[in-house]
């Protein structure tokens, strides 16, 4: 036999090979039907979560204030829930795969994993470079009843909600207790530099940088009081010593320091020549205490008072002399020092700096989290809202049923036209002018029509039925065979 080369060839091998194709058709497409629908059925519920931010910041702040976001949390909230432990409770809460009891706990719990997925819906812009903020949840559930695929759906929100909220409280609590003990620190730490700051302050009064105005003109103003004592102490001294020696006229024709003068003189003489037990050395020895006891009294009254005075101005200028040679030492040295000390409190002022700027971050962190803990415990802070509940779905999923019989009804009906063309190969006939010309290249020279018998005929109506009806009871079994996996 050639090739098939026209409609009419390939209509006439359908007729002649109508009862083994057809038959070859309905067993294949009966048998892909049954596979189709052995395969369980799967309903498919989904539950919607909607994630509301905080009322006063919208969600804005939340990358910024570097605490843990949205998205972060509730991965770890969905990582908690597709848990082991989890997945086992809600296994053994649903009854779910009752009806494969020789799945083994392993494999239960892949096929749960694969049948419940949650996506999330990422929200409209955000912080550049930073990861998207999450506004939705999507919860899908497949499962092989309907009630099961919408109440675990549910449950499953309901989890996420509820671990949302504990979490969120948890997080909080947390992220506060931490906050007040970091800032802790950084307060008795600030402190602690300050104190150290006052402490060295205190010890060096006069060597701050800020008093070398006051110490200049200090040292300046005690320069020229010295400068004005020692010309009053020289001014009073001659005048005392001009009272000392000038005495009344009626007085001894010499003043008393040349009289105690002359006496001194003959006392060494005498001790020179004399022993020192001799009366004369004793007498001039008396005199002389006499003389010097005496001062005051063989002076006027008048003078004596003035001595008295100047001496005492004397003595008191002296005392400021001595103040002012003692202050001026230690404001020079004061001044000296001042460079040093100006470095250490340098020193002591970049320590605080340093330490002040992780405590005012703390600080703004801890704020922000109290806000926020008061928000959430007001019902002002992120809220999660379902908006759409799971319900139990009417129908199932059939596109995995449906892909699968549409394919195997394509192989079936592909199986027998193979199986028809097989059947033309093994017994190869040329029925035709064309075959002839396309299969020896020669043009015949007269062609006949094919009369059939009468015998003939009704074999090839017979053919014609038994094929038909071969098709025909293969649609009534797959229509059965559908009607009994709907029911």
């Amino acid at each position: 036999m050639g090739p098939i080369v026209g409609v009419k060839e390939f209509v006439a091998m359908l007729r002649r090979r109508g009862p083994l194709m057809a038959f070859v058709a309905a067993v294949g497409i009966y048998l892909a039907m049954a596979y189709a629908m052995s395969l369980p059925r799967a309903y498919e519920a989904i539950t919607v979560i909607q994630i509301q931010p905080t009322l006063l910041s919208g969600g804005a702040t939340a990358a910024a204030q570097g605490e843990p976001d949205t998205a972060n949390r509730l991965r770890l909230i969905e990582q908690r829930l597709m848990a082991r432990d989890n997945i086992t409770d809600m296994i053994e809460r649903f009854n779910l795969f009752e009806d494969a009891p020789e799945l083994t706990d392993d494999e239960r719990i892949a096929q749960f994993r694969q049948d419940v997925r949650i996506d999330f819906v990422p929200a409209v812009g955000g912080v550049p470079g930073a990861e998207r903020e999450i506004s939705a949840m999507m919860i899908t559930v497949r499962t092989g009843r309907a009630a099961d695929a919408a109440n675990l759906a549910n449950d499953m929100a309901d989890q996420i909600m509820t671990g949302n909220q504990a979490g969120q409280a948890r997080r909080l609590v947390e992220l506060i207790e931490t906050l007040e003990a970091e800032n802790m620190r950084a307060t008795a730490a600030v402190t602690e530099v300050e104190s150290q700051l006052s402490t060295f302050r205190s010890l060096n009064p006069d060597r701050m940088p800020e008093n070398l105005d006051n110490l200049t003109a200090e040292q300046t103003r005690l320069e020229s009081q010295r400068s004005a004592l020692l010309l009053t102490l020289q001014s009073l001294e001659r005048e005392r010593l001009a009272l000392e020696v000038g005495t009344s006229a009626d007085g001894p024709p010499a003043s008393l320091s040349q009289q105690l003068r002359i006496l001194e003189v003959e006392l060494a003489q005498a001790r020179r020549t004399l022993p020192a037990e001799h009366p004369e050395v004793m007498r001039l020895m008396r005199e002389i205490e006499m003389l010097r006891d005496g001062t005051e009294q063989q002076l006027p009254q008048r003078l004596s008072r003035q001595i008295e005075l100047i001496r005492d101005q004397e003595a008191a200028l002296s005392a400021e002399r001595a103040e002012i040679d003692r202050r001026l030492p230690q404001i020079e040295a004061a001044i000296e020092g001042m460079p040093d000390v100006a470095s250490e409190l340098a020193d002591y002022q970049r320590r605080i700096t340093a330490l002040e700027l992780p405590r005012a971050a703390i600080a703004e962190r801890l704020a922000a989290a109290q806000l926020e803990q008061r928000l959430a415990s007001g019902n002002y802070g992120e809220r999660m809202v379902v908006l759409e509940r799971a319900t139990v779905p009417e129908h199932p999923l059939s596109s995995g049923r449906r892909r699968v019989a549409v394919l195997g009804a394509a192989m079936a009906v592909a199986m027998a036209l193979a199986a028809g063309f097989v059947m033309e190969l093994a017994r190869p006939v040329l029925r035709t002018p064309a075959q002839v010309r396309k299969a020896l290249g020669v043009e015949p020279i007269a062609f006949a029509p094919y009369r059939p018998t009468p015998k003939a005929q009704v074999m090839a109506r017979v053919q014609d039925v038994v094929a038909l009806g071969i098709l025909a009871f293969g649609a009534l079994a797959v229509v059965i065979l559908i009607l009994q996996g709907a029911g």
